[in-house]
């Protein structure tokens, strides 16, 4: 949505009033998050009061990912998401100021080789303080582009985004409960999550034979009501059954709501 087309907005969509989103929120949320689809900004609402966020603060981000062929908003936690949460447990002590390694040239840009950043928790049982060393590779987390050289935003910080990932592997390491497994957007600015696989789906099997007709005649009795289905989908062939349920659960689901919109008789 554009802003010519915010400044025309004169009534709050009904998911929106849902949520309770006065007037002025949705409309930053629009400016936090520019060219973004309306599903998308709700999708950060929704995320930000399951993890007790202020949405506008932006602590996630908007990350199209291709899933499937077919492109698809997610929304990723950004690095200030992750010391917020560390901050709020009241045990987080720091960090100690970046160590990097030498400068060596690596996918067109020269970057230091590695980040090392220890970070500090107390631990309340044992009554002092525990250190979590991280030290990450540049060559292992920067995203490259489909000439295998750093995407943009590399290229143009290299420095500051090896520094966000090392500190986002601190946050998960020191805090393995607060924060889980989640990866930040900036880990992830070019690339895929390294969790996420494409796995084929195997091929469905072929229907048993006889099915096409067998299909055509329970639609028929659908017409006659759920009563008259339920009874010839029992006393039909077993493979039929199956496949109609296993298979095409969408298809079986379609026949009992039209034996439903006929009635019970």
């Amino acid at each position: 949505m554009t802003s010519t087309a915010l400044d025309t907005i004169k009534e709050l969509p009904e998911p929106v009033i849902r949520r309770g989103i006065n007037q002025a929120q949705w409309r930053t949320l629009f400016t936090l998050y520019p060219g973004a689809k309306p599903e998308s900004i709700l999708l950060v609402w929704d995320y930000c009061v399951a993890r007790r966020l202020d949405p506008l603060k932006k602590p996630c981000h908007i990350v199209p990912f291709k899933v499937k062929g077919e492109w698809r908003d997610v929304i990723l936690p950004g690095i200030y998401e992750l010391r917020t949460t560390a901050q709020r447990t009241g045990v987080y002590l720091g960090h100690s100021a970046p160590d990097y390694g030498p400068l060596e040239p690596y996918a067109g840009v020269g970057a230091p080789a590695w980040c090392a950043i220890t970070f500090y928790r107390w631990n309340v049982d044992a009554g002092q303080r525990a250190e979590y060393p991280v030290r990450v590779l540049f060559r292992e987390v920067v995203a490259l582009g489909d000439n295998n050289k750093a995407n943009a935003r590399w290229a143009k910080a290299p420095v500051q985004m090896l520094t966000k990932c090392t500190e986002a592997a601190g946050l998960r390491e020191a805090f393995p409960d607060e924060i889980g497994g989640e990866q930040t957007a900036e880990e992830l600015d070019g690339q895929r999550a390294i969790d996420v696989q494409t796995v084929e789906a195997p091929p469905a099997p072929d229907p048993p034979e006889g099915y096409a007709e067998w299909l055509v005649d329970m639609e028929a009795v659908a017409d006659e009501g759920i009563d008259k289905l339920e009874d010839a989908f029992a006393q039909s062939s077993e493979p039929c059954r199956m496949y109609l349920a296993r298979v095409t659960p969408d298809a079986w689901q379609t026949l009992k709501e039209r034996a439903l919109a006929r009635g019970g008789q």
